[in-house]
């Protein structure tokens, strides 16, 4: 090929090399804008030999592949994969009802991520800030309509950041590099050296307008989300921002990039950029019916293993249950080939496995034990009777009631065998007579004041004992002996036998205490039996159920799963080509210019590439090094200049996606971390974005403009200046 020749120069140019593959002829020129200001504009025309200055049509599309609804009609697809395809389309109820298979045949939707509507190409003619930021008293930045490279320089401090910030609040009420900031911080966004209200001020240029429109925001409150926002058309209507017809695109092609953002394009949350490429290409449709048929097969596949992952619990459940019918679900469930039918008919059979048992469970629920009180007082009594009986043994009145006792019990012989006069006792012959009784009386009559409070005594204990034997009755005829009750009930009643004061009690205090915890146990748990009268086994036959329930809906799955996958797989690989094909104008613009930006490195950008979906989805950044690849690792390979140059070679090409209706872009300090080299080819790169857009740079590193200048390339260079009193003015 023949190297690209010039011409003599005309007056006031000169021939300049830019490291591009043609030289360029400069031009400079001085143009006065309304207030007076002069500006240094420079001009740079590429030419060649035999090719004549050519501007590229930016509204030109990519070539489009061919589209989703062509590619699933030529699709080797069966109809039920083809309809869970349409379905997904369509949305999650129509998925829901194909995966019920009640899903009739549904008709193609609209294309995923077709343009719906395309608003009018705008650019940035003037912004007035006051009381905002840095910005105190009204200051004014003006622009060229139309594409154009500006670069306002200033030191940091200036007001840069905050003429940056208020064009984009003004337009959409926030600003993404605040969100990040905590609330102290937020919170400062007014000028402390103005009194006034807070008001910005943007007129854009709308294609086919010959007048501005005026945005206005105005801040009435101490909040930063106080402001209100109107609308003037050149007609002098007023209204909302709403009625400027954006939408969503302020979100999706965001004609704002500050430093932050770009330093989170490349070491960000890796799903937060390939959110903003899907979005700003039209994918998010497509990403969104990805998830929701990756979603659906998931819930497919869960439901199909289901079964078999619950069995092994049920089996150990069943395997505990004492219930004869537990025995033959185990039976079924274990066998080498389940029969559903028949483990449903033993799920259904829930009632009571044994009714004598529910008589018995009954009577336990009412059964009475002597109370705790009465058991108290029967030993109370017991151990006093015990104590009297031990102060009167031994007394004279002790010997006095054991002689009483005899002689009435000798009179009592008498009385019932009068024919025999011999003593029982001693046997001495005719020795009770008439005689012997009336002195036995007499006796009887002496002793019986003395022996008064030993018989008291005694009385007394033989009526505690009456009264413990009377508490320890035998169990019911109807309680098992084998049961905890039982046994503790026949231990109390042994107590009767016991005849020892200090014993009964002891017997009433320990085994009582048995008793009534064993009762209170034995009625507790009648009444949950008697609640369940299965005995557990209905809550297992309701488990058993569910799973035959869910294993009947695993075969259903199973043959509903085919289809699903077979369509997951076709519209994966089909989202794949699509992604591929949307990106690749990007990412090929992105090759470009990171060629540009790298100057001397050995590093190349071999690939941009869409890759994952859901909590998975990024963006892969294919690397080599010296010819050695290096896919989706570049953070491991660059330095920090180099992260900065590869987000503006990712961000930058946005500006210029077809559809775009922003026709300018505001970069905020987009030069830090690069060394001079690098800063000479963004120059050269932003140079040849201002061919096509309208693209505002703010930066207070002079090493850009000197670039522009040296370079002879093509741009308005701006100063900024504030001074002690937040007084911006820009020359």
């Amino acid at each position: 090929m023949t190297p690209a020749t010039l011409g003599p120069p005309p007056p006031g140019c000169e021939k300049r090399s830019t490291g591009f593959t043609r030289p360029v002829l400069v031009c400079r020129g001085e143009v006065k804008n309304g207030a007076g200001v002069v500006t240094t504009v420079t001009t740079a025309l590429t030419t060649s030999a035999n090719e004549a200055p050519r501007r590229r049509n930016d509204e030109d599309a990519p070539e489009a592949g061919q589209s989703l609804t062509a590619r699933l009609s030529a699709a080797p697809l069966d109809p039920a994969a083809r309809r869970w395809v349409v379905a997904a389309l369509h949305g999650d109820d129509a998925l829901a009802a194909c995966a019920s298979g009640e899903a009739p045949d549904l008709p193609m939707p609209a294309e995923p991520g077709s343009p719906v509507r395309r608003s009018r190409r705008s650019y940035l003619g003037r912004v007035e800030v006051q009381g905002f930021r840095g910005i105190g008293r009204a200051s004014v930045l003006e622009f060229p309509p139309g594409p154009g490279l500006t670069v306002i320089v200033g030191r940091n401090g200036s007001g840069k950041s905050s003429f940056a910030e208020a064009i984009e609040a003004a337009l959409t009420g926030r600003n993404l590099r605040w969100d990040g900031m905590p609330t102290a911080w937020r919170d400062g966004w007014r000028n402390l050296h103005f009194d006034d209200r807070t008001e910005i001020t943007v007129e854009l240029q709308m294609a086919g307008d010959s007048q501005w429109t005026r945005v206005t925001r105005t801040w009435a409150g101490a909040s930063v989300r106080s402001a209100h926002g109107e609308v003037v058309f050149p007609t002098g209507e007023t209204g909302p921002l709403g009625e400027l017809g954006w939408g969503d695109e302020l979100l999706r092609f965001r004609p704002f990039l500050s430093y932050d953002e770009l330093g989170r394009t490349v070491t960000g949350r890796a799903a937060e950029l390939y959110d903003t490429l899907t979005t700003l290409l039209g994918l998010t449709e497509l990403a969104e019916t990805e998830r929701r048929l990756a979603k659906a097969c998931d819930r497919l596949d869960k439901q199909q293993s289901r079964p078999a992952r619950d069995l092994g619990y049920l089996v150990e459940q069943l395997r505990g249950s004492t219930d004869p019918r537990a025995a033959r679900a185990l039976e079924l469930l274990t066998a080498p080939s389940i029969d559903l039918d028949r483990v449903a008919a033993v799920a259904a059979d829930d009632g009571p496995s044994d009714p004598a048992r529910q008589v018995v469970l009954r009577r336990l629920r009412r059964l009475a034990v002597p109370e705790r009180a009465l058991m108290a007082d029967v030993v109370s009594e017991l151990r006093g009777a015990a104590m009297e009986l031990a102060m009167a043994a031994g007394t004279k009145g002790d010997r006095a009631r054991g002689v009483v006792q005899l002689l009435r019990q000798a009179m009592e012989h008498h009385q019932r065998h009068p024919g025999d006069a011999d003593c029982p006792t001693c046997g001495a012959a005719d020795a009770l007579d008439a005689d012997w009784v009336a002195r036995a009386r007499a006796e009887i009559a002496r002793l019986e004041p003395a022996a008064a409070g030993a018989a008291a005594a005694y009385e007394r204990a033989e009526q505690a004992r009456d009264q413990a034997r009377f508490l320890m009755a035998p169990p019911p005829s109807w309680l098992p002996a084998d049961s905890d009750l039982g046994q503790v009930w026949a231990q109390w009643a042994a107590g009767a036998e016991l005849t020892d004061l200090g014993e009964l009690a002891e017997h009433i205090e320990s085994t009582g205490r048995r008793l009534r915890s064993s009762a209170v146990a034995a009625r507790k748990a009648a009444t949950e039996r008697l609640a369940d009268p299965t005995d557990g086994w209905a809550e297992l036959a309701e488990q058993l159920a569910a799973w035959v329930d869910d294993a009947r809906a695993a075969l259903r799955a199973r043959e509903t799963l085919r289809p699903a996958e077979q369509a997951l797989h076709w519209f994966t690989a089909c989202a794949r080509e699509l992604r591929a094909e949307r990106l690749r104008p990007l990412a090929s613009h992105a090759e470009r210019v990171w060629q540009r930006l790298r100057q001397e490195r050995h590093i190349d950008l071999e690939a941009l590439r869409l890759v994952g979906r859901g909590a998975q989805r990024r963006v892969a950044v294919d690397v080599s090094v010296d010819g050695t690849g290096s896919a989706g690792h570049a953070p491991g390979l660059l330095s920090q200049g180099e992260f900065q140059a590869l987000a503006l070679s990712i961000c930058l090409p946005r500006t210029m996606v077809p559809g775009n209706p922003f026709g300018f872009l505001v970069l905020d300090d987009p030069v830090q971390a690069m060394d001079t080299e690098t800063v000479e080819g963004l120059a050269a790169v932003l140079a040849e974005v201002g061919r096509h857009r309208q693209l505002v740079v703010f930066t207070h590193d002079t090493r850009l403009p000197d670039s522009l200048h040296r370079l002879g390339l093509p741009a308005t260079i701006r100063m900024i200046h504030r001074d002690a009193m937040s007084n911006v003015w820009v020359d």
